[in-house]
């Protein structure tokens, strides 16, 4: 039995560890545990908002998430280090009449030890259990210092996820407002540098999401704070301004900036591209809007190119019901 719960302590230390060490230092996504509890939690609740709108309620899950795999991983820690002194008896002795440590006074030595409360009334036997209390102490201060690291560097991400939306309806709120308000045909148009500078701030996010999933759960409660929405905007804009000059090509070193970044922001958030709804509707509605603007392309033109572009959109429709809105 002591060998049991020793190998069960090093498994649930090395599992903990682990999953911080992924979720905050690696740029490949987050820890498998901390990866399948958000998610989850997120399903949980965006099953819920399909039902009944809490757009209130998504607002604070983000935060929660990152609070929770934080306490996750130093429970995690008490609870390994628990395992083991309870696997070893007389490991931990009254500082006064030596008496056995019993497991419920054995817990209470591992919080306050890890902690760094250190009341006293309770202390190691002897070698080797002070290195072991000084060593989980070290850990378990590591864990905290480097989570509130994380937290501050996901938190200013979360503020520039909502700079990057506001930017873009800045613009317009309708692909051909935008379109309108660029007037890229003219070589002094205004907004042609400011759609460079959305390129670069669109590159950096997706790079964000990657290093930090959590923030695909920092949920606007405005459609015009979201990121999603926004990117899709733009997404759409680009195929319009694409379709209507797939003939001079004048606008294309433009589109093509614009496009390779919003492509890697839908591949590094990684949506599941079955919380997308086809909607037929939004492909007639485009085709409107191109025939608004005076596009010569014929309709046959059009669905090919919609053919072409309608894989990246479903991927950013999944993006934005992850976020909880819903597009058209």
């Amino acid at each position: 039995m002591d060998i049991v719960l020793t190998l069960l302590a090093a498994l649930v230390a090395a599992v903990a560890l682990w999953d911080q060490f992924v979720t905050v230092f690696s740029t490949g996504g987050a820890g498998p545990l901390s990866q399948w509890g958000c998610q989850g939690l997120w399903r949980l609740l965006l099953r819920i908002h399909r039902r009944h709108p809490i757009h209130r309620t998504l607002k604070y899950a983000g935060p929660a998430m990152i609070l929770l795999s934080i306490l996750t991983w130093y429970l995690s820690l008490v609870l390994a280090v628990f395992l083991l002194l309870v696997a070893h008896p007389g490991s931990v002795i009254n500082n006064v009449t030596t008496k056995l440590a019993d497991p419920m006074e054995t817990l209470y030595f591992t919080s306050t030890t890890l902690s760094s409360l250190g009341y006293g009334d309770w202390v190691p036997a002897g070698p080797p259990w002070t290195l072991v209390g000084t060593l989980a102490t070290l850990v378990a201060t590591i864990i905290l210092t480097v989570s509130l690291s994380y937290v501050l560097s996901v938190v200013s991400a979360a503020v520039e996820r909502r700079a990057l939306a506001s930017s873009v309806f800045a613009m317009g709120q309708s692909e051909e407002e935008i379109i309108r308000n660029a007037n890229l045909q003219d070589p002094q148009g205004s907004l042609k540098n400011y759609l460079f500078s959305l390129s670069t701030a669109i590159d950096q996010q997706a790079l964000r999401h990657l290093a930090y999933p959590v923030l695909k759960y920092f949920h606007a409660t405005k459609p015009e704070l979201s990121p999603a929405r926004a990117v899709l905007l733009l997404s759409d804009t680009v195929f319009l301004l694409d379709l209507q000059d797939h003939r001079s090509g004048t606008l294309q070193g433009v589109t093509r900036v614009l496009r390779s970044s919003i492509d890697n922001f839908g591949e590094f958030t990684r949506a599941g591209t079955e919380l997308a709804d086809p909607q037929e509707a939004e492909k007639d509605r485009l085709a409107g809007i191109a025939a608004t603007l005076g596009c010569t392309a014929s309709r046959a033109e059009f669905d090919r190119a919609y053919e072409t572009y309608q894989d990246n959109r479903t991927r950013l429709l999944a993006l934005c019901a992850e976020d909880g809105w819903s597009v058209g």
